[in-house]
């Protein structure tokens, strides 16, 4: 379970991380073209993150020591 915990801990920090990102974007008076792809991107990664964040809470509340079940594919553009 601790695997899990350490998980929930590095997602949280990711979403933590873009949400601040994209509140960086809305704060400008304009969006431009290299933002507004940027923002797409970061939205989808944030829906990505926050389901794996809840399933994550799930299988830690539950006691169990993995995912039962995985989330969907995962995201890839912004991993790494």
């Amino acid at each position: 379970m601790s695997d899990l915990k350490s998980r929930l801990i590095e997602i949280n920090a990711k979403i933590e991380a873009l949400e601040e990102e994209r509140r960086i974007i809305y704060e400008d008076s304009h969006v431009d073209e290299f933002e507004h792809p940027r923002l797409s991107l970061i939205n989808e990664e944030l829906e990505h993150l926050w389901d794996l964040k809840r399933r994550l809470e799930a299988a830690i509340s539950a006691g169990l020591s993995e995912l039962p079940v995985p989330p969907p594919e995962t995201f890839e553009a912004g991993d790494g």
